[in-house]
């Protein structure tokens, strides 16, 4: 691989974060005003503009995510050898597949945050500890803390590793 291919292949693949995680703020509906979000989507909105697809923003935003992330694929030479519809197969299940990786972080993030919890906060640890409640608050309705430790940490990482296999098994009977 050259090196303005890899150049090319990283500038996309760092795109695709960006819109995994623009995909996760709308998803959880973060807090809009937080300017890590304001940021992201201020990178959304010409592209948007562009790329109209689906009146469902959310739809829109993934499709965007799996089209950076199938050129990605697609400017390295190994990936060439693959059909079309494959390739954009793969860059729709390592989309998900980043998505769950981000909350797996957020959730630890979280936890971690939860123990230490810092004085002085900035915008990153506030998105963490957002991305991370909201993740944690459906298992919490229905596990509640025992004995003062909060065990939906623990569902939440057997459901994220649950369906991390699932998607790789996918994604190996794919190639």
């Amino acid at each position: 691989m050259s090196s303005s291919s890899g150049i090319i292949a990283i500038l996309l693949n760092s795109l695709n974060y960006i819109f995994v995680l623009l995909l996760i703020f709308n998803l959880l509906k973060v807090n809009y005003l937080n300017p890590i979000v304001a940021i992201s989507i201020k990178i959304y909105k010409p592209i948007s503009k562009i790329l109209f697809l689906l009146p469902n923003q959310i739809i829109n935003i993934f499709i965007i995510a799996v089209i950076f992330k199938f050129l990605s694929l697609m400017v390295v030479p190994f990936w060439s050898q693959y059909e079309m519809i494959v390739l954009i197969g793969v860059a729709a299940i390592q989309t998900l597949l980043v998505m769950l990786r981000i909350f797996l972080f957020a959730v630890i993030g979280g936890v971690i945050l939860s123990w230490i919890s810092p004085e002085k906060s900035n915008a990153f640890l506030e998105l963490v500890e957002e991305i991370s409640h909201k993740i944690l608050s459906p298992v919490r309705k229905y596990i509640p803390s025992a004995g003062g430790l909060d065990f939906s940490p623990l569902f939440i990482f057997i459901l994220i590793n649950l369906l991390e296999n699932l998607l790789t098994d996918i994604l190996r009977s794919i190639l």
